[in-house]
């Protein structure tokens, strides 16, 4: 692995591009040097994001105003848990950002460890290039789904404008049909959209690359755990002194202090993303045992964005479960040392391998581990049993109803 390779580098053009968006507002977040990194009230960073924070939580102002009036149901129930996720993950970064500087500096400290001899000869693991191959997939992804929303919106909003016969231009249509909201107390103006547009986009961003977030922290713990796992298997059934595994088994601890204050920092944000996605899951799926509809457009868009929701979990746990992964593996090499080499520093590294579980949480709700996998399938199973009278009543789809009633 090449020196300048550390995680800070690797993933500072992925955050850089996510405070575009108003999220983690760290001033000098490219900078090669870690002492570089800093948070500061006063920057352009954070009067950056108070503005969209201020823009959102109006808008969520307005989406309340909008529930009382009509009255709470199931469609717009999720129109409100949209705002409040996002205003809770715009709220959950800003609280990391605060961290930001001194978990960087820690983190950088750690990595010494692993950028020298002999670790540089086990460090195949390509962090930047891994980090920056799931956020383009990711969210380019996101990208996809968000461009077929709205285009799913341009298309509903003119066919109710021609069908229900609705007097108004094509992009008051547009912004009556996506703004419901704002539509019942502030005037169409065609300004307005870009504006909006943006808005919606702060909105929508955080969905996706607080999954991507996760994804990148996972990546960049697992590189160091890969590093040490090789170096224990390289010494395969070999006789080692004692002097080595203390070594091995100090760096060990070390790495393992870093994914707790990682952990510490990062684990509302892991709650808050897989409780969203699990609820958008389930609600998508829910409407699809519903009558949807058989608009092309319509389907194309629902179906992309539930494919997308489950797939993103999915990667998710898979590269943040890679933590655990190499653990568990060097828990297996350790059982392949001779009984000649066993001593007491290989005896308290592997109680101290099987005595706790190494990985990231969600608030000590659950660890991100495969076995997570099988927890989420086992709950949608089990939900769309407690809905199974809906599918049955699913099976026909009529005519989508462009028409709506407030």
């Amino acid at each position: 692995m090449p020196q300048g390779e550390t995680f800070c580098s690797a993933v500072s053009k992925v955050l850089f591009i996510s405070q575009i968006f108003a999220l983690l507002p760290v001033s000098n977040v490219r900078s090669v040097n870690v002492e570089g990194i800093a948070f500061k009230w006063l920057s352009p960073h954070i009067l950056y994001s108070i503005i969209i924070a201020i823009l959102n939580l109006c808008e969520f102002g307005a989406v309340l105003n909008f529930v009382s009036k009509v009255a709470i149901n199931f469609h717009n129930s999720s129109t409100l848990s949209l705002y409040i996720v996002c205003l809770l993950e715009h709220f959950f970064f800003w609280r990391l950002a605060i961290k930001w500087p001194r978990i960087m500096r820690k983190w950088h400290a750690v990595e010494q460890l692993f950028l020298s001899v002999p670790y540089r000869f086990y460090g195949e693991y390509k962090i930047k290039k891994r980090i920056y191959i799931v956020f383009s997939i990711v969210m380019s992804s996101a990208l996809v789904e968000h461009c077929l929303l709205l285009l799913n919106s341009f298309h509903l909003s003119n066919m109710e404008r021609t069908q229900c016969k609705i007097n108004v231009t094509y992009f008051e249509s547009v912004y009556k049909w996506e703004r419901p909201h704002l539509y019942m107390i502030l005037p169409y103006h065609f300004w307005l959209l870009p504006l909006f547009e943006w808005i919606n986009l702060t909105i929508a961003y955080p969905r996706s690359f607080t999954d991507c977030f996760i994804m990148c922290i996972g990546i960049g713990l697992a590189a160091r755990f890969h590093q040490l796992h090789r170096r224990i298997a390289a010494v395969h059934r070999k006789v080692m002194p004692g002097i080595f595994w203390t070594e091995v088994r100090e760096h060990y601890l070390a790495l393992k202090r870093l994914v707790r204050l990682l952990d510490g920092a990062v684990a509302p944000l892991v709650l808050l993303a897989f409780g969203n996605n699990m609820s958008f899951i389930c609600f998508q799926l829910f409407n699809s045992f519903k009558n949807i509809g058989v608009d092309f457009i319509v389907m194309l868009a629902f179906w992309y964005s539930l494919v997308f929701a489950i797939l993103r979990t999915m990667l998710t746990i898979f590269v943040a479960s890679s933590i655990n992964d190499f653990e568990r593996k060097i828990v297996i090499a350790l059982r392949d040392v001779p009984a000649k080499a066993w001593s007491i520093e290989v005896q308290r590294f592997s109680e101290q391998l099987g005595n706790d579980m190494t990985a990231l949480s969600g608030n000590g709700f659950f660890l991100l581990t495969r076995q997570l996998v099988l927890t989420m399938g086992t709950t949608i199973i089990t939900y769309e049993l407690m809905i199974s009278d809906v599918i049955n009543q699913g099976a026909i789809r009529q005519k989508t109803q462009y028409c709506r009633e407030y």
